[in-house]
C-alpha cells in the first residue's frame, strides 16, 4: 500500500470512528434525559445536541467525497476497498441515526407537556436502551474485527420490533373510544413518532453490522435469514 492511499484509508475510517462517537453521545444523553424524566434539556445540553447533529452531516459530505477519490485516484485492493465501502455505508447509517436522535428530542419536549404520556417513559426507555446497545455492539464489530457482535445485533432486531408493536397496541387499546379527542390524538402520534424513530435507529444498526460483516468477510448478506449467517 502506497502512503498517500494509505493516508486516505486511514482518514476516512478516523471519521466514520468521530460519527461513531458523537452518535453514541447522542445515544446517551437521550437515554439519560428519559431516566431523568425531565425529557427536555438545559440549552447548553440542546445546543450542543444540534451543533453535534450539524457535524454528523458534515461527516457524511466529506466522507462520500474522500469514497469518491479513494476509489478513482488509489485503485484500492479487494481487503482495502470492503474497508472504504463499509465505511462509506456506515456513514449514511450513523447520519440516519443523528437524524432520528434528533427527532426524538425534539418529540420529548412537546411530551413534556403531556403528562398523561408519562406512564409510557419507562417502556420507551427500555426500547431505546435495547436500541443503543445494537448501535455500539455494531460499531464495536466494525472497529474490533468481531464477527459475534455483529451477529447479536442483527439477532436483538427482532426484539426492538416487538417491543414497538406491544407498545403501539397498549396505546390503542388504552385510548380505545377517545380517539376522537384532539388531545388524545396528539399523544399517541407523539408516542408513535418516538417509538417508530427508536425502531428505526435498530433497523440502522443491523444496517451497520451487515456493513461490518461485508468488511470482515466479504460477504454481503443482507435480506440474508440470521441463521444462514450464523451457520457459516
Amino acid at each position: 500500500m502506497t502512503a498517500k492511499k494509505e493516508s486516505a484509508i486511514e482518514s476516512i475510517r478516523d471519521k466514520v470512528e468521530r460519527m461513531s462517537e458523537l452518535v453514541l453521545a447522542q445515544l446517551r444523553e437521550l437515554e439519560e434525559l428519559l431516566n431523568s424524566g425531565r425529557l427536555q434539556l438545559d440549552k447548553e445540553k440542546e445546543s450542543r445536541f444540534f451543533l453535534n447533529e450539524r457535524t454528523l452531516d458534515e461527516y457524511e459530505i466529506k466522507i462520500s467525497e474522500e469514497f469518491i477519490n479513494i476509489l478513482s485516484l488509489h485503485k484500492p485492493v479487494a481487503s482495502e476497498l470492503r474497508l472504504v465501502v463499509a465505511c462509506y455505508r456506515l456513514s449514511i447509517n450513523l447520519e440516519r441515526i443523528g437524524d432520528m436522535s434528533l427527532k426524538v428530542l425534539r418529540v420529548l419536549s412537546d411530551i413534556n407537556h403531556q403528562p398523561a404520556l408519562i406512564e409510557f417513559i419507562d417502556e420507551i426507555t427500555n426500547m431505546l436502551v435495547m436500541a443503543s446497545s445494537m448501535v455500539e455492539k455494531s460499531l464495536i464489530s466494525f472497529f474490533n474485527n468481531d464477527i459475534g457482535n455483529a451477529v447479536w445485533t442483527l439477532r436483538n432486531d427482532d426484539v426492538v420490533d416487538e417491543v414497538n408493536n406491544k407498545m403501539i397496541k397498549k396505546i390503542i387499546k388504552k385510548n380505545r373510544g377517545t380517539v376522537s379527542d384532539s388531545k388524545t390524538m396528539s399523544n399517541f402520534i407523539n408516542i408513535k413518532i418516538i417509538v417508530s424513530n427508536i425502531e428505526r435507529i435498530a433497523d440502522q444498526a443491523t444496517n451497520i453490522a451487515e456493513a461490518s460483516i461485508y468488511y470482515l468477510r466479504g460477504e454481503d448478506i443482507r435480506h440474508t435469514d440470521i441463521t444462514d449467517i450464523e451457520s457459516r
